[in-house]
């Protein structure tokens, strides 16, 4: 009777199934504790979700905790997993590179950490004396404040060269913090909702941090965009564009109401002041996207030929390549007006001396792109004067011999 009674449970459990009634789903794991990929290549505990293949350390599962990289030459791929804090106390941080545990620094070169998601530490990742690293397409959110703690998404603390590029980093009290930290490029970047209710949020903070170049990043909705926290240190003096394109700021407007557009060029006419030292040249209409500011970056023109060198013709060969499609080309010899070209062309009737060109070129766009001025030297041969000599004498020689045949035909 009992087998009966199970063979019948058995065929419900098995048609309910079926039916889709019932739905099996796999638990997944989540891993509490802390990780550390020690600097001979390790990792502690041997059971953290983290698999290796060479030098890439794959996170394959969420954690709960704090994860330390104390090796170079790598790569984390946090692989769409998340890295959430465990528990509240000063100093807890998510994922450190060069720093176990802080504030005990050894440093570390070359690390890439990517595709993590953190939420909840002190800092979300942060680099300590850390140099050549690069951070990309991270999430990093809810920062917790902790008293007289620069509380960030990102620290970047001494060292420098690093790399913080296509990060999100929202709803945190600071986005990104910097100190004594210098030659890092920050791009790309979205930082949003920066927000302190007692202290003030701040989208990204420096601390005697110089010599650092910030473009292509959006600061959205944060308490304080930008902000020189240097008040016992040198001034912190940045680049805040590449020359062509800055950063997208939400209080652009506010502050410049009177600000246009230039031309369809996505940048505004008046630009962005964070201090009286730090100014984003060339601040951007909307948030930063590749597939809209793309066309915006003008064409770059590499000269071939001349090369600054002497040259015995007065013909020269102006060669050139540029790096997109272009609706015109010209070049200016010797600052006079443009000569417009089709192609690579002969500059002729070239006099002896020193002589520059500049090459333009402008896409559909109507951004106008130049090279480098290259200055070249013409020395063209004079008439040989030996040839010169002979035809002197030649000629000394022919009026003699009629001189004397008139002499002789006046003696006659």
């Amino acid at each position: 009777m009992l087998m009966k009674k199970s063979v019948v449970i058995a065929l419900i459990l098995v048609s309910l199934m079926t039916s889709g009634v019932i739905c099996v789903q796999s638990i997944k794991a989540e891993y509490q504790g802390n990780i550390a990929i020690n600097a001979d290549g390790s990792v502690s505990p041997s059971t953290a979700p983290i698999q290796q293949d060479g030098d890439r350390y794959i996170l394959t599962g969420d954690v709960v905790g704090s994860i330390s990289v104390l090796r170079s030459n790598m790569t984390f791929d946090g692989n769409g997993h998340s890295l959430t804090a465990l528990g509240a106390g000063h100093g807890v941080e998510g994922l450190s590179v060069g720093n176990n545990p802080p504030p005990v620094a050894t440093g570390a070169t070359n690390v890439t950490v990517k595709n993590l998601t953190v939420k909840g530490s002190v800092f979300g990742i942060s680099l300590v004396d850390t140099t050549n690293a690069l951070i990309f397409n991270n999430t990093i959110s809810e920062t917790r404040d902790v008293q007289f703690q620069p509380t960030a998404g990102i620290r970047v603390s001494g060292g420098g060269s690093n790399s913080i590029k296509g990060n999100n980093l929202i709803n945190n009290f600071c986005g990104i913090y910097f100190l004594e930290t210098q030659n890092n490029l920050i791009i790309g970047n979205k930082i949003e909702n920066s927000s302190n209710p007692d202290k003030g949020g701040y989208g990204i903070v420096f601390w005697g941090a110089s010599n650092n170049i910030i473009y292509h990043n959006s600061f959205i909705n944060n308490d304080v965009q930008a902000y020189d926290d240097s008040f016992n240190s040198p001034f912190s003096i940045n680049t805040w564009d590449d020359g062509y394109l800055g950063n997208y700021w939400s209080d652009y407007k506010t502050k410049y109401p009177s600000a246009v557009q230039m031309g369809n060029s996505g940048v505004y006419n008046i630009p962005y002041a964070i201090d009286a030292q730090n100014i984003d040249r060339y601040p951007l209409t909307q948030p930063f996207d590749s597939e809209f500011y793309a066309p915006k970056v003008p064409p770059k023109i590499s000269v071939l030929s001349p090369v600054n060198q002497e040259f015995n013709e007065s013909s020269v060969p102006l060669c050139f390549t540029v790096d997109k499609q272009v609706n015109w080309t010209g070049y200016s010899l010797d600052g006079q007006d443009n000569v417009t070209i089709t192609a690579n062309t002969t500059m002729s009737g070239l006099t002896n001396g020193l002589h520059n060109v500049t090459v333009y070129a402008e896409d559909m766009f109507g951004n106008e792109g130049a090279s480098e001025t290259i200055a070249f030297t013409v020395a063209l041969e004079p008439f040989p004067t030996v040839l010169v000599a002979i035809a002197s004498i030649g000629l000394v020689a022919g009026v003699g011999a009629g001189l004397l045949t008139y002499f002789k035909k006046r003696k006659r």
